[in-house]
């Protein structure tokens, strides 16, 4: 009887960690700045605590970005307890503002403030459309890099191709 109630509780605390799991010095103003909350059909903690992995239908939002995948595996600073890095796999989503990442895999550095693409990695934005063997997206910059064998698709509105000829 205490067993389920245990794993319960550590889940629940598990949860909640996640929510506050940013350290004073990487936040100036803690009023203003949202929590990190990830949700998914399933939720496996390992190593009393210092790992959680993430299963079906999982999203982690977070400040104005929303990255989905199959799979996530987040990692705390063993001694702060503070999110060090996330790992998604599978069918990952990378959405901000008016652009939407997409790979295989994604590793989030939560310190560094980028988001590492790889696995048929490519970013769309308006209509145009960025790929590459490696994406790093810098979250607070609002810029990325892509590397190895990058591909771009320009889209331009045939109205203004036939004005720019005449």
């Amino acid at each position: 009887m205490l067993k389920p109630f245990f794993r319960n509780s550590f889940l629940v605390a598990t949860s909640l960690v996640l929510i506050g799991a940013t350290s004073d010095d990487m936040r100036p103003d803690k009023k203003n700045r949202e929590p990190l909350v990830i949700t998914a059909d399933r939720m496996d903690a390992e190593q009393l605590g210092e790992k959680v992995t993430f299963s079906g239908n999982v999203t982690l939002k977070r400040e104005g970005m929303i990255l989905s995948s199959d799979l996530m595996t987040v990692l705390y600073d063993t001694g702060t307890k503070n999110v060090r890095e996330v790992e998604a796999q599978g069918s990952v989503v990378v959405r901000k503002e008016d652009r939407v990442g997409l790979s295989n895999r994604a590793l989030y550095d939560r310190r560094e403030e980028t988001i590492v693409l790889t696995g048929n990695a490519r970013i769309i934005e308006n209509e145009n459309e960025f790929g590459g063997e490696k994406i790093t997206l810098f979250i607070a910059d609002d810029r990325s890099i892509i590397e190895g064998g990058g591909k771009v698709m320009f889209y331009q509105n045939k109205e203004q191709e036939s004005r720019k000829r005449k």
